[in-house]
């Protein structure tokens, strides 16, 4: 989202960026003048308010649809953060991929997850080397759940993309990983998961369908309780999708598909594009338990295309 120049962006990325970083070391030199920053404009009222609570919050976690400039704003302030000396890193946060047993698809997996915030890096710093200079001058690194989970980060702008893939309890612990002089966003699209985890797709009675949607209705709890830390929220929509006008104008018609879909014909085609998806990006074990449950001569709901009955092939 956002208006600002073109730019070159790269096909992959320096596997350097993609290990989790060791111990906190000083900052080598970085040239910011050798760059040309991009200042990217909000272009919605959901941009506009997300945009002033990115300059302020201490924890603040934004989600939505693809293409409402989440991830894009959440780099630029890190950034311009940076450079002014508020903060010291920019530490990017990812899920932890599934478990492979190739080392170079663990790292292609990896590169895939990051991808995003380097395009992000790129598009702001206007350069397709930005992300590498930041790393080497350590001013830029990237951690998994995991690795988080054993640091205090001081004086950081962090963010966690792609939330959506975390349970919520990972989610929880990250919020108390905050050193002094630090900021966190925690970005996702709950309509979006690329796997099962934890907690993330059982809906509850208050419609609430995934690990960051709960999240956020933490943070709107903690800040009733009148403590400091400046907690925001950012629930970012349709109407702020800022892309092409076919991508905006299809993800607005399978929208209104969906609404419009009555109940009984939803759950008999698997529940809408979302539930669709759930069930394409469903890990074997999930396959293999309900066909071995079937085997068992339960009773239950898959079915193809027509609406027919099937087994899971």
């Amino acid at each position: 989202g956002g208006g600002g120049a073109a730019s070159h962006l790269p096909t992959t990325y320096p596997l350097s960026l993609l290990a989790d970083a060791g111990p906190v070391k000083p900052a080598a030199n970085f040239s910011w003048g050798e760059y040309q920053q991009v200042q990217f404009v909000p272009n919605s009222d959901g941009q506009r308010r997300y945009h002033r609570q990115l300059s302020y919050a201490d924890i603040i976690v934004a989600y939505g649809p693809a293409g409402t400039g989440k991830t894009l704003f959440a780099v630029q302030e890190g950034l311009q953060r940076l450079r002014k000396g508020s903060v010291a890193r920019v530490i990017l946060g990812r899920p932890d991929p599934t478990g492979r047993a190739d080392e170079e698809e663990e790292e292609e997996a990896k590169t895939r997850l990051l991808t995003p915030l380097f395009d992000a890096i790129t598009k702001v710093m206007a350069d397709h080397t930005a992300a590498d200079a930041l790393a080497a001058a350590r001013l830029l690194e990237t951690q998994s759940f995991a690795g988080m989970r054993g640091r205090t980060h001081e004086a950081a702008f962090v963010i966690v993309d792609e939330a959506q893939n975390a349970s919520l309890q990972q989610l929880r612990r990250l919020s108390d990983r905050l050193g002094n002089g630090s900021t966190l966003c925690v970005l996702g699209d709950g309509s979006q998961p690329d796997r099962r985890v934890g907690g993330n797709w059982s809906a509850g009675a208050d419609g609430i369908s995934s690990s960051i949607e709960a999240y956020a209705k933490d943070l709107d709890k903690a800040r009733e309780t009148g403590m400091q830390t400046r907690i925001e929220v950012a629930r970012l929509t349709n109407a702020d999708i800022c892309r092409s006008t076919p991508a905006r104008e299809m993800r607005g018609f399978f929208s209104q598909i969906d609404s419009e879909e009555p109940a009984p014909r939803r759950q008999r085609l698997g529940g809408g594009a979302g539930e669709l998806l759930r069930q394409a990006v469903a890990p074997s074990s999930a396959r293999d338990a309900t066909r071995q449950r079937g085997n068992e001569g339960a009773i239950y709901e898959n079915r193809d295309a027509d609406g027919r009955r099937c087994r899971w092939p």
